[in-house]
Parts: structure tokens; sequence; C-alpha cells
């Protein structure tokens, strides 16, 4: 039995769910997105919880009562996927986007160029890219690559 078998999928309930939600991403971010200051975190921070969660359709991956990851879709576009710096590599996010394709025929995600590992986690789930942008959703300078997945495509 491996560690993404104990863990449970369930929707997100933001007004249970947002702190600790928070609290992943931000473990997240800080082990995964180096090119990101301290300070550019702690900014993001209030507009991630306060603004970004609450606008999306949320699922969680939780083992004994506590958040390991969670994606975050608006419509058929994931806007996060983040996983708690403990849980990586042990198929929590896996798990999280098999999810997602059980919900969507086609999915979008946006991955910052400058986070490869993540370009890697989507192209080996059948994401091709489709295009690029030299600066983020903000307008800041970190280029995204824009991937998409299509059932149809899928053998």
């Amino acid at each position: 039995m491996n560690a993404a078998s104990l863990v449970v999928l369930r929707p997100g309930r933001i007004a249970d769910d947002v702190e600790e939600l928070t609290n992943v991403w931000r473990d997240s971010v800080e082990a995964t997105h180096h090119f990101l200051s301290l300070d550019a975190i702690d900014t993001l921070e209030p507009l991630i919880r306060d603004e970004y969660l609450p606008q999306l359709t949320l699922q969680v991956a939780e083992r004994n009562g506590c958040i390991l990851g969670f994606i975050g879709m608006a419509a058929h576009h994931v806007s996060m996927l983040f996983v708690a710096d403990e849980a990586r590599s042990m198929g929590v996010g896996s798990r999280l986007m098999e999810w997602a394709k059980g919900q969507w025929p086609q999915l979008s995600v946006d991955v910052n160029e400058q986070n490869p590992r993540a370009a890697v986690f989507y192209a080996k789930r059948g994401f091709v890219p489709v295009g690029r942008s030299e600066t983020d959703a903000r307008g800041l300078p970190h280029p995204l690559l824009h991937m998409v997945w299509d059932s149809s495509l899928e053998q």
C-alpha cells in the first residue's frame, strides 16, 4: 500500500479549509517557487486566501483529517495544484489530477516556466504545450507555459 492510497479526496469547503489551504499553498510555493522572494510570497498570500481560493472549485487530498494538497479549478482550467512539501512525490498531485481528468474531457493549465518540475509533472500526465507568455497573470516577469490535455488523445 503506497502513501497515496491512504489519501482521501473530498470537495474543499472554503469556510472550513481556507487557512489550511493557504498554509499548504505557502509551504508548497516556498519549496518549489525559488524564483519568488519571501516578500513576494507574503504579498501573494492574502490574495490567495481572500480572493483566488474562494472563486475556485476545490478538491482536497487529506490523510487523517490533514490536508496534504489541493487542486483549484475554474471550469476546465487548473488554476492551482499545490501539495505540501512533506507530501511531494507521494502521488498526491497525481490523485488530484486524476480527479480533474474525471470531471472534464479537456483541461488547461499555466505553468511557471521557472518551476521546471511542474512542467514535467504535467507533461507526464499528457499535457502538451500550446503557448508561452513572458509574464504571469499579474504582469510580472515570470514566464508561463500554457499547456492543455485532451481525453480524446489518450490511449
